[in-house]
């Protein structure tokens, strides 16, 4: 992928993240080219990855639009996946292997790296390190059930990422991942599982405070008086 590619794909999959495209919405690749400044390759290029993530739909001869995922959907996916990681995590604090758990801290220190320095590209680098330290702790809870649950819910598109994060909810994100790493290391399965359970809640809530601030910019916008 191209460094324009990669800088259509995060402004759109923010846009669609975070409410200003709204489900069912057309996106057009000429609207988005002139918008950003870009050629339409790139544009086009990044629109395909995002179908494939499932953010967005083509309908032949029509183009791309936006897929029909509402914070209840969303909402729904993350209460499962707290009642299941949140069990993993505790899991994971009595069976971790010293290497597991090693792992674990490796990730965390170059996810906190590339939040610091901000090279380029370093959301998606973000986001692949944030999959494999949740992948790493499924498979030190050692539960093959759990494991199997939680890769279904993960890979559902509308799974969040960073796209939509702040600086301060970026840095809130690591320090869980710092505060996982040394509830698993302890033993302590309680202490785990309540971290899990707070790093996903403030993950939704994320989500819910970017929707919200984008609806109610909507609502002025649309209470306007027309000139």
């Amino acid at each position: 992928m191209t460094k324009l590619t990669d800088q259509v794909y995060t402004t759109l999959r923010r846009q669609i993240m975070g409410g200003d495209l709204a489900p069912d919405e057309q996106v057009k690749e000429e609207r988005i080219a002139k918008l950003l400044d870009v050629s339409r390759t790139p544009v086009r290029a990044a629109m395909n990855r995002l179908t494939r993530d499932g953010l967005l739909y083509r309908e032949p001869s029509r183009g791309f639009f936006v897929s029909t995922w509402n914070t209840d959907d969303i909402k729904e996916v993350f209460d499962l996946r707290i009642q299941i990681e949140s069990k993993a995590a505790g899991l994971a604090a009595l069976r971790a292997t010293p290497e597991q758990i090693n792992n674990l801290l490796d990730l965390s220190i170059k996810m906190d790296e590339l939040v610091r320095t901000k090279p380029e590209g370093y959301l998606k680098k973000i986001q692949e390190k944030n999959r494999k330290f949740h992948s790493t702790l499924m498979e030190a809870s050692r539960s093959k059930r759990l494991a199997e649950i939680a890769k279904n819910l993960v890979e559902i598109p509308i799974t969040i990422g960073f796209y939509i994060y702040s600086e301060e909810d970026m840095k809130r994100s690591m320090n869980h991942h710092r505060e996982l790493v040394h509830a698993i290391k302890i033993g302590s399965e309680n202490y785990a599982s309540e971290v899990m359970t707070v790093h996903l809640r403030a993950a939704l809530c994320t989500f819910i405070i970017s929707r919200n601030k984008n609806e109610s910019m909507h609502l002025r916008k649309s209470t306007l008086p027309v000139d």
